[in-house]
């Protein structure tokens, strides 16, 4: 089991929280660790995200350790999702599902508080924990969430574990950083010239249900 490394967690408490939802406009920079239980394969991603709820779009542009570079870019309003490889080659796909905010689901059992960093420079968060199903497909979800001004919550690490009907597991971790809440840059949401008309396609592969999972419950 993959554990967040680096970090320090102290539970201080065990009360009652209430749920709640990102800012309506988030950039950030985000590190994935992913492990396949089967292959015992080992991924790490540094990803820059972008999630913009009033223009229903979201992007995140994905550096794996192997140096291979992948746009990933979600148009709700137009129905596209683009994902362009190395600059070069670019799938469009129809996106039939609809857009939905970011925000610890109601179902989310609340956990408890937890201090991260030292005595001296702590920031405290939210844990949450809840299981969904897609399918065949079963995923628990861990969340560690900041509580801000006005009811709003910022993502600061979320550990995913899969697992599907034939007995295939994986298990992703996400530790976010450098949170921003404005995009001055909107031309991450344009896919390049090259990119044709969606195809007429629909990928089930358990790979694509997390990815699909993501976009709705992660920041990408």
């Amino acid at each position: 089991m993959l554990q967040i490394l680096c970090v320090a967690l102290i539970l201080i408490q065990a009360s009652y929280s209430e749920s709640c939802c990102s800012p309506k406009v988030v950039q950030g920079t985000a590190m994935e660790f992913g492990l396949t239980a089967a292959t015992k394969t080992i991924n790490q991603n540094m990803v820059k995200f972008y999630y913009d709820a009033e223009e229903k779009k979201t992007a995140k542009i994905t550096t794996s350790m192997t140096g291979e570079k992948v746009i990933d870019i979600a148009d709700y309003s137009d129905k596209k999702r683009y994902v362009i490889t190395n600059g070069t080659k670019c799938n469009v796909t129809k996106l039939n599902e609809e857009f939905q905010e970011i925000c610890v689901p109601s179902s989310a059992k609340f956990m408890g508080s937890t201090v991260l960093g030292n005595s001296m420079d702590n920031l405290t968060v939210d844990m949450y924990n809840f299981v969904m199903s897609r399918g065949d497909v079963s995923l628990e979800t861990k969340l560690m969430v900041t509580p801000m001004n006005g009811g709003d919550c910022t993502l600061v690490g979320i550990v995913v574990f899969v697992k599907d009907k034939d007995g295939f597991e994986a298990s992703e971790t996400g530790v976010y950083s450098d949170l921003s809440f404005e995009i001055p840059d909107k031309s991450v949401f344009k896919p390049p010239k090259s990119c044709s008309d969606p195809d007429d396609v629909t990928d089930t592969l358990l790979f694509e249900v997390l990815v699909g999972y993501r976009r709705k419950v992660i920041y990408f």
